[in-house]
């Protein structure tokens, strides 16, 4: 069955949080509204929506008259941002590896065989793309809609942190722990879905331990 047309606001908030998750959106910095409006090119309504959402998320804080600030990235705040992955993400793999449907598991197979593809080209900003489809794969697949929405924002914090202190070794060995999560959930295999993100994690979390070390 062929994916429905991601509606604009939905574009808009790929578009910019790849932007933030890449730094190309600097941390710290202020930009105006008609600056985001221009870099997606979608139009001020979806923009707007994208805003909000990444204000929620504590992405962006909106200062009225005063622009839109990125927000920093300050080390000690990855630690924070795994503690509550590492027990979410195993909970949400095995969930979704009893939910699954067809039409997910091979939305995962496609994702996973992207990933590597992009991971062997030392593809970095090419893999993220392909995280954030895993995390959204995970996402429509979950029935506990608690989860995913409590994961949702931490994932973005995450990649972009990850890409700031993790990225410079590549993106070969998060990509492979993420496919071993894949593989698992294409086989329904709950006990292995679950250890597998527990793997991913302990991984993430030895590299934010890693980022505030100094």
């Amino acid at each position: 069955m062929a994916k429905p047309p991601l509606s604009q606001t939905h574009q808009a908030y790929l578009f910019l949080e790849e932007q933030l998750v890449t730094l190309e959106l600097k941390p710290g910095s202020v930009v105006t509204e008609k600056q985001l409006i221009e870099r997606v090119g979608l139009g001020r309504t979806p923009v707007r929506e994208a805003i909000q959402r990444f204000q929620t998320d504590g992405l962006i804080e909106v200062r009225p008259r005063s622009g839109i600030k990125i927000a920093d990235i300050r080390a000690e705040d990855y630690r924070l941002i795994m503690e509550p992955r590492t027990v979410l993400e195993p909970l949400l793999a095995r969930s979704v590896a009893l939910y699954a449907d067809e039409n997910s598991q091979t939305a995962l197979a496609d994702c996973a065989e992207r990933m590597l593809s992009r991971a062997r080209e030392k593809d970095t900003k090419g893999f993220l793309v392909a995280d954030k489809a895993f995390d959204e794969i995970l996402r429509d697949a979950c029935p506990n809609r608690f989860i995913s929405s409590a994961l949702a924002p931490l994932q973005t914090h995450a990649r972009r942190f990850w890409f700031r202190f993790g990225a410079k070794d590549g993106p070969e060995e998060s990509a492979e722990h993420h496919v071993k999560v894949m593989r698992a959930i294409e086989r329904q295999d709950r006990q292995a879905a679950e250890e597998s993100m527990r793997n991913l994690m302990d991984y993430l979390s030895g590299i934010a331990r890693g980022a505030t070390a100094f």
